[in-house]
């Protein structure tokens, strides 16, 4: 594992301007719903290519996430919010889609990580941001301690097996910090 200062020096993230940005110019909406996903949850590409419908847990929100398709060969749940699982299910809906991988080509395929990269460098380059699907883990993970998600939580989400590694994050998040002082009355 990098030292601390290398790993916060590599973390790479969009502010939220940017991340914006980066969702009005998708224009296709399956590629719109991937890097909503993608973001909303902080999974890595890898564990997201192998997603499949019947994974996903409507009626709680949640999407499971098998241990052999983890980096760390831990099962866990990821929350989804109910607005983009409303977004999902009428795609779904309309591709007439139950079962398979939630993402496909054309061709009812799953997408591999490498295209699930092309498609994010393609609207990122409209965007004029950088922008890959790792950004997209390290925006959530930024954005959630930012908007005071607990770091634990955060922790859970995203499947760092240590806190300490999802600590490094507070590092990039400044605001964090002051918040958290200025909560407690500290002067």
């Amino acid at each position: 594992m990098p030292s601390p200062k290398s790993f916060q020096e590599s973390i790479k993230y969009l502010e939220e301007s940017q991340w914006n940005k980066l969702k009005e110019v998708i224009d296709n909406t399956r590629d719109r719903l991937m890097v909503k996903l993608l973001y909303s949850t902080g999974c890595r590409v890898g564990e997201f290519a192998l997603v499949k419908v019947g994974d996903i847990d409507w009626e709680n929100g949640f999407i499971h996430i098998p241990a052999e398709n983890t980096k760390t060969k831990e099962a866990r749940t990821v929350r989804v919010g109910k607005e983009l699982l409303n977004e999902i299910r009428g795609w779904l809906k309309d591709q007439k889609k139950e079962s398979g991988y939630l993402f496909s080509s054309r061709q009812d395929e799953k997408l591999t990580p490498r295209r699930i990269q092309q498609v994010i460098k393609k609207y990122a380059l409209a965007a004029g941001v950088d922008c890959h699907p790792h950004t997209l883990r390290h925006t959530h993970i930024v954005h959630a301690l930012n908007k005071g998600v607990p770091i634990n939580v955060v922790q859970a989400e995203v499947g760092h097996r240590r806190l300490t590694t999802t600590q490094i994050y507070s590092r990039v998040a400044p605001k964090l910090v002051k918040e958290a002082y200025d909560k407690a009355g500290f002067e």
